[in-house]
């Protein structure tokens, strides 16, 4: 076979190769990692996901929403002896003193952006009664948020045998922060100026410590809010959310073992998301429908760019009493489960008819065409390798012929 002919045949099964592979995912450094589209929760990056991990100060996130949720921006909290001194001055404070009063706001603004432990203790103090209730709130409130493999211990994240989360928990708890106007303004800010108080005549400046946010080196298009930890037994960990074209993406990176792999990581989750997703609409009819169904509303997915409804394969089931819409590729793979407003039943599955269906095509036999199809260009190009080898080997007959008349 010539070189020409052995490169040809190179080319053909590479870009068949790269047509049929699923998107390549970032490699990570870090232990574990999700990202996750903020509308629906739909996983598109798992890595080691639902690992138990300590959090470190990522546990912020769910103190100061579950503060927003119970108490009101211009509450006043009252600084205790136990707020301040329970937690060593060694760890990360903004220098609170005892019966100094701060606003809920101003306390929510030095936990996200200072990482201040004090002033979480305040805000579980004031909306929970005393901590231990508060932290029962946070709990409650992440198995609401869709946590499945979290159990808070404290208000901050220092640590305890007994406080852990996932990678996954933790971006559902984002999801579901971030809903939340007051929260999404205080997670995005980059400076912040906290008034004098009772107890501190000087104003603070808080400078968010979220590196995607306040420098040069890290800032990331599209960044909505993030927040940071580390602890000796967390080591980095990173919860981040960003925006674009309509998409908004979280990202959450857990036991990074150097400061800026927790950035490089993130970055890439981030970048895999917006450079090869894209937002699918998925209207009433294209959704499961008859023998009881009943939907309300369409549904946004995401799905590989250059994916079309004719590409997908829809179904409903009810598992545990809660209905869900499931979608994936013809060639199995799992675009993502979405949980719905479908009253289903019986616990079936009952699977939408596609463009190809509707057409009389099932799609085992699609996918028969499509696989004929590739053998047929294979065949083609073997055929053409032949009749090539045989005119050359032709040609070289008549060469010899010649040779030995002359």
């Amino acid at each position: 076979m010539s070189r020409f002919l052995k490169f040809a045949a190179l080319c053909f099964f590479a870009a068949l190769a790269l047509n049929l592979s699923a998107i390549a995912a970032p490699s990570l450094i870090s232990q574990s990692a999700v990202l996750i589209d903020a509308k629906t929760g739909q996983v598109l990056y798992d890595k080691a996901m639902h690992e138990k991990r300590h959090p470190a100060s990522i546990t912020k996130i769910a103190t100061v929403i579950c503060g927003l949720e119970n108490a009101s921006l211009s509450d006043k909290i009252v600084m205790s002896y136990d707020a301040v001194f329970s937690v060593s001055r060694d760890s990360s404070h903004i220098a609170l003193d005892v019966d100094e009063e701060l606003t809920v706001e101003q306390a929510s603004y030095a936990a996200l952006m200072m990482s201040a432990n004090e002033a979480c203790n305040g805000i579980a103090e004031l909306a929970g009664g005393d901590i231990p209730t508060f932290v029962e709130m946070m709990n409650e409130m992440a198995r609401n948020a869709g946590a499945l493999g979290t159990h808070f211990a404290n208000a901050n994240g220092l640590r305890d045998p007994e406080h852990y989360t996932t990678a996954y928990d933790m971006a559902m708890i984002c999801r579901h922060a971030i809903k939340n106007p007051d929260f999404k303004k205080i997670f995005g800010t980059y400076k912040y100026d906290m008034a004098p108080t009772n107890k501190q005549p000087e104003t603070r400046h808080f400078v968010n410590q979220h590196s995607m946010i306040s420098i040069p080196e890290f800032l990331y298009d599209g960044i909505v809010g993030g927040k940071a930890g580390w602890t000796q037994d967390a080591q980095y960990t990173l919860v981040t959310a960003a925006e674009r074209d309509g998409i908004c993406l979280i990202a959450v990176v857990m036991k990074s073992p150097r400061n800026n792999d927790k950035y490089t990581d993130t970055k890439a989750l981030l970048d895999y998301g917006f450079e090869n997703y894209e937002k699918l609409t998925l209207s009433t009819a294209d959704l499961p429908r008859g023998n009881g169904y009943k939907l309300e509303g369409g549904l946004d997915i995401l799905v590989p760019k250059g994916t079309s409804k004719s590409d997908l394969v829809i179904t409903a089931t009810m598992e545990n009493g809660k209905d869900y819409i499931n979608v994936a590729l013809y060639d199995g793979e799992e675009i993502g489960r979405f949980p719905c407003s479908v009253t289903i039943n019986a616990a079936k599955t009952v699977p939408v008819q596609s463009d190809s269906a509707k057409s009389g095509i099932h799609p085992l036999a699609a996918l028969g065409i499509a696989l004929l199809s590739i053998l047929g260009l294979f065949g083609l190009l073997l055929l053409g390798i032949i009749i090539r080898k045989k005119i050359y080997r032709a040609i070289r007959r008549r060469k010899r012929r010649r040779m030995h008349q002359k």
